[in-house]
């Protein structure tokens, strides 16, 4: 177990302030789906069930077998590079997009990708935390990358803010 802080210091190590391309977070998510046993990867799929239509850059399904019934997750992603000032029209737009993949896709959560050197704006700035826990609350995951395509992914909101466990 490591501090939260601790992990994201050695995550961003000499990093300076060389924040991610768009391009260069969807390679990262690429890869997160592939070391994590998603398939059926696809790319700029248009979601267009309920009341706002929307592009998702990468979208991957993984099945999990729960009890004697096995079943499919599916996670659709939107990107933001950079989070590092409260933006209203932004966090209204994944609120919303939220809530419309929860209420007409089964089995799926959207998935908000950025940059690891994100992390402190989101814990630091109450505005941003208060989104952020309120839309996890609803089914929004997110995901850290680094230059390395280290990740962290947080399902919780709490999860991201106490002891974090290290894999081998």
């Amino acid at each position: 177990m490591v501090s939260p802080k601790s992990f994201f210091i050695r995550m961003n190590e000499n990093r300076g302030d060389n924040w991610l391309a768009e391009e260069q977070l969807k390679r990262g998510t690429e890869e997160f789906f592939k070391s994590n046993d998603y398939f059926n990867i696809e790319y700029n799929k248009i979601l267009d069930q309920g009341g706002r239509t929307f592009l998702s850059p990468i979208i991957a399904t993984k099945t999990r077998n729960v009890g004697d019934k096995e079943t499919s997750e599916i996670i659709v992603t939107m990107f933001r590079p950079k989070i590092k000032h409260y933006d209203l029209g932004f966090f209204g737009l994944v609120e919303s997009i939220t809530l419309d993949i929860k209420d007409n896709y089964e089995q799926t959560n959207l998935m908000l990708v950025t940059d690891s050197l994100s992390y402190t704006s989101i814990i630091k700035n109450e505005q941003i935390s208060v989104e952020i826990e309120n839309m996890m609350r609803d089914g929004l995951f997110v995901l850290f990358l680094n230059h390395r395509f280290a990740f962290a992914l947080f399902d919780k909101y709490e999860n991201m803010t106490k002891p974090i466990p290290l894999s081998d």
